[in-house]
């Protein structure tokens, strides 16, 4: 027996598909049913109605001095979250504004007492604490990065659904911060070599602790696999103007994504190099020639040119129980908007 996350009806021989339109996506393989159907992304936002959003978040956030900003970007989430399916249902977003600017809150008042007890330090020690001063600040920026990770995964994932169950992210800190800080240390001495070790680690790490509906993520793909591509960009991309840096983040996408698994099931991605170019080159031209207004449109055609290129092999089964939401804390949030780190839908399936 089982009941619809949608609408709540109860079913003794478990659907497709409720009478409400929500899918169950859990049938099994039969001999009438000998394979599930694939599970499809896309993206059903406009540009008209992401404008709207934008101009409200730039307007309300001068008449209060940006603190709207943090309700404003939520609503821009809900939006985005809402418009992007998989199998034809919406994920959503359950992240409020008052999370977002309660961790602005909690980042600025640390940032505060760091620099002040740095300050006091020195007026009291004098030069001779300097070099004990510098080493504490450079402890502190780099614990910034895995934190602002850890942190906004943890928080993003917590906060996004997909027919009413939660997506649970339940990796550790210390263990993802001993990837990060000694994956920045070693890209920073071989001259950035060791990036795309370092991005598969960390990838591996965080798709292997997400989990949903009683299944779990898992990716596959070797740390060294992207060793070459990144190689020959770094030779091409001065040649090439730049521009083969395309080719590459669309192998990097191929080999991120192919290498995943959901149950069990694998992703297919489709990504190309020289549609990402012309991607990219079209939404560049349309948001300088409207002054900024054409940006909302971009976004949409960049998260329906993803969608496009993006799908799981199959729907596994799901339980359909569904997972508790949980509290966790908008501070690692915080923190990747203001160091530039970012995660969730709006990141790892953007482009």
């Amino acid at each position: 027996m089982a009941f619809c996350t949608n609408c709540g009806k109860e079913y003794e021989v478990v659907p497709v598909r409720c009478e409400c339109g929500s899918l169950f996506a859990s049938v099994e393989p039969s001999a009438s049913n000998p394979a599930l159907s694939p599970g499809l992304f896309d993206f059903t936002g406009e540009g008209g109605a992401l404008l709207v959003l934008y101009l409200k978040l730039i307007f309300l956030s001068i008449v209060t001095l940006g603190i709207y900003s943090f309700w404003g970007r939520t609503e821009i989430r809900r939006y985005l979250w809402a418009n992007t399916r998989f199998a034809g249902q919406p994920f959503a977003y359950h992240g409020t504004g008052k999370e977002l600017f309660i961790g602005w809150l909690k980042l600025i008042g640390i940032w505060v007492g760091l620099t002040m007890s740095l300050a006091l330090l020195l007026i009291a020690g004098g030069d001779n604490l300097k070099p004990f001063a510098g080493l504490v600040l450079f402890a502190a920026f780099a614990l910034l990065a895995p934190l602002a990770i850890h942190g906004a995964i943890r928080y993003r994932w917590s906060r996004t659904s997909w027919q009413g169950r939660h997506f649970v992210y339940n990796g550790d800190f210390k263990e993802l911060a001993w990837i990060v800080i000694p994956g920045l240390f070693f890209t920073a001495i071989t001259f950035t070599i060791y990036l795309p070790v370092f991005l598969t680690n960390l990838r591996r790490y965080v798709t292997n602790h997400t989990h949903y509906g009683g299944h779990s993520f898992e990716f596959t793909g070797a740390s060294t696999g992207l060793l070459g591509a990144y190689g020959k960009m770094l030779l091409l991309v001065v040649p090439t103007l730049g521009l083969y840096r395309f080719w590459f983040q669309s192998r990097q996408f191929n080999f991120y994504w192919c290498n995943t698994r959901f149950a069990g099931f694998p992703f297919r991605a489709s990504f190309d190099g020289l549609l990402l170019l012309m991607l990219t080159f079209t939404n560049v031209l349309l948001t300088t020639f409207t002054l900024g207004i054409g940006y909302p449109w971009a976004i949409c055609r960049t998260i329906r040119f993803v969608a496009a290129n993006l799908q799981l092999e199959q729907l596994p089964r799901i339980q359909l129980a569904a997972s508790a939401t949980a509290g966790t804390s908008a501070f690692g949030d915080a923190i990747g908007d203001v160091i530039g780190t970012d995660a969730g839908i709006d990141a790892g399936f953007g482009l």
